[in-house]
């Protein structure tokens, strides 16, 4: 049975901290950046971030989650300063964590118009990395009087939420604003349950975003299965005002989140059949002015590879991705004519060839566009090119047949790891950089099997990405790889085709593969492309060598120094005054229903809440 499960990628949570009473989900990462430590847990069992995360796991319990910490221990309030250092920390990691969403659930102010603040950049950074941030609106409506959003939700690259009742219509301390309102959700008496299994219902915008936060994610993860790319901010809305329902106040609707992933699944599109193709052109030329003759090689007009020829005819050989069952024009497309000092610069092009089947640049499907590449000027195809223009060679859909079925692949991770904060080490499967699962794993050595389809007879970069290094209270998080078997072939940590890419996945601070890895990293296996049969069967098995070899590894001493070297430092010095106050009035009832007096992040006055 496989281990594997579909990456909903991970979730960042800016708040105030976590609770050990509350559910924390796959915790991949920590920091607080108020007390500038790697521990974002608190005392209070009902801290307003432990009750953020919750909700989210509660409707998106596949993400993984990242609990960024910007207030004191006791939920106080948070400077706009730290709230900026912590999302200045989520656009440089954003990519090496797979961020999907950002929530939010903090603010403050009442805002007519669109409005900028310190985190505007922050938040156009994600944006444009389609890194959503989902922001709350508040919770000083005034009955509808004064229609305004808090001053963070206002901005033009967030998701704005304001709460609704979730029957279509707002509660009276809801903020809104016609203009500025991007989706309503429910956020009133918000069920959420802790571990010890006692329901709580919590009242506020702060309870609306994170339903949205979850569809983000979720919506995010079928949107990559079936086109490879995220959603934007406004692909997103487009498809949550399509499917949402339509509210009593005109201009406003509520989230359906069920609706909004059917439509997804409805409007996936259709895949198309791919041809990996090889062209060869065999050419040469006639210099002049010490200049030879040079072709740029088009695919249906697109530019596919250059070339600059010599005296002697010689292959020139391109390779594209194309559809399949299709019809192309191949272009050689000469573009440096020249007549210097007496001497003409030509390109002769002795052959095309396309898939295996050759081309003569005379042939009937062959013509030669002079000048442009606009249809006019076209004559007969010819080897010599006197003249800048195109040879343009007619190749029939037979030339591009389907590639090859994909090799049906499994990978087996045999791991294992040492647990920090009770947070157990996590890591994410990827191959040639994208993700096909991931999995937690407990202090005994397990195999961790994922089943996935790749393409036939091509090497691919089989990665283990560790993604939750933390050292928290002493204890020191770490992976530990014992070996990985790809179709059959056992591959040992430490042997000669792994490297381990420490922090981003970006080729830099690459070491010799090893089993025990004590930073966030990648352990790459450059797997042959003999490993990937057509058939799909496995074959063969390589050498294992020791699972714990010291060969290359880092000592745990250097590690925990750099740990205690790596903690988050200010960005900027100044502070900002308090943006965001939480606080629980009314009290906690300890029946299984018991309602608690949840507030916003907001200084606002809140709608009253009284305790069941």
């Amino acid at each position: 049975m496989s281990n594997s499960s579909a990456s909903a990628g991970n979730v960042v949570v800016i708040d105030s901290g976590l609770s050990s009473a509350w559910n924390t989900g796959r915790l991949v990462y920590q920091h607080d950046f108020y007390g500038n430590d790697n521990d974002v847990m608190v005392a209070n069992a009902n801290t307003h971030g432990a009750l953020v995360t919750a909700e989210i796991l509660e409707n998106a319990p596949d993400v993984g989650i990242i609990a960024l910490k910007v207030m004191p221990d006791d939920g106080s309030g948070a400077s706009e300063a730290n709230i900026e250092k912590a999302l200045q920390w989520v656009v440089a990691n954003a990519d090496a964590y797979n961020v999907t969403a950002v929530n939010l659930s903090l603010g403050g102010g009442a805002q007519t118009t669109a409005a900028t603040t310190s985190i505007s950049d922050e938040l156009a950074a994600l944006a444009a990395k389609r890194v959503l941030t989902v922001a709350a609106a508040g919770n000083s409506g005034d009955g509808g009087v004064t229609q305004g959003v808090s001053s963070y939700s206002a901005d033009v690259n967030q998701i704005c939420v304001s709460a609704s009742t979730g029957d279509g219509a707002f509660p009276s301390w809801a903020q809104r604003s016609p203009t500025l309102t991007d989706v309503c959700a429910d956020g009133t008496d918000v069920r959420i349950t802790n571990l010890s299994g006692v329901t709580y219902t919590a009242n506020g915008s702060s309870f609306a975003a994170p339903a949205v936060t979850a569809a983000v994610a979720k919506a995010q993860q079928a949107w990559v299965e079936q086109t490879g790319t995220r959603l934007t901010q406004g692909e997103f809305l487009d498809l949550a005002r399509s499917t949402g329902k339509a509210m009593g106040t005109a201009g406003y609707f509520e989230l359906d989140t069920d609706a909004l992933l059917a439509k997804i699944a409805q409007s996936a599109p259709v895949p198309t059949a791919q041809s990996a193709t090889t062209i060869t052109v065999n050419a040469s030329g006639a210099p002049a002015g010490g200049v030879n003759a040079h072709f740029k090689l088009l695919v249906d007009g697109k530019a596919i590879g250059d070339a600059t020829v010599g005296t002697a005819a010689k292959d020139y050989s391109f390779t594209a991705n194309l559809t399949a069952d299709q019809a192309h024009k191949v272009q050689v497309q000469y573009d440096n004519d020249g007549f210097v000092s007496g001497q003409d610069r030509n390109l002769f092009v002795n052959k095309v060839t396309i898939n295996g089947t050759a081309n003569s640049p005379t042939a009937a499907n062959v013509t030669y566009d002079k000048g442009a590449l606009d249809g006019k000027d076209v004559v007969n195809g010819q080897s010599s090119m006197w003249w800048g223009g195109t040879l343009v060679v007619d190749a029939p859909a037979k030339d591009f047949p389907a590639q090859a079925a994909p090799a049906n692949t499994t990978i087996t991770v045999n791991a294992s790891g040492a647990a920090a904060g009770g947070v157990n080490a996590h890591f994410n499967l990827l191959v040639d950089g994208k993700a096909i699962g991931g999995a937690t794993v407990g202090t005994a050595a397990k195999d961790f099997t994922f089943a996935t389809n790749l393409t036939a007879d091509q090497a691919h970069k089989v990665q283990v990405q560790y993604d939750n290094d933390a050292v928290v209270n002493g204890q020191d998080r770490s992976l530990f790889v014992n070996k990985l078997t790809i179709n059959g072939h056992a591959v040992a940590p430490t042997a000669s085709n792994v490297t381990y890419d420490k922090g981003a996945l970006d080729g830099k601070d690459v070491v010799k593969g090893q089993a025990g890895l004590w930073w966030n990293g990648t352990l790459v296996v450059d797997a042959d492309k003999s490993w990937f049969p057509s058939s799909g069967a496995a074959s063969g098995s390589g050498a294992m060598a020791s699972a714990l070899s010291a060969d290359g590894q880092d000592t745990v001493w250097q590690h925990l120094v750099a740990q205690g070297l790596e903690a988050a430092a200010p960005v900027h010095a100044d502070a900002a005054p308090s943006m965001a106050d939480l606080g629980l009035s009314g009290g906690l009832s300890g029946d299984f229903h018991a309602h608690a007096a949840l507030t916003d992040h907001h200084p606002d006055p809140l709608h009253p809440f009284d305790v069941a």
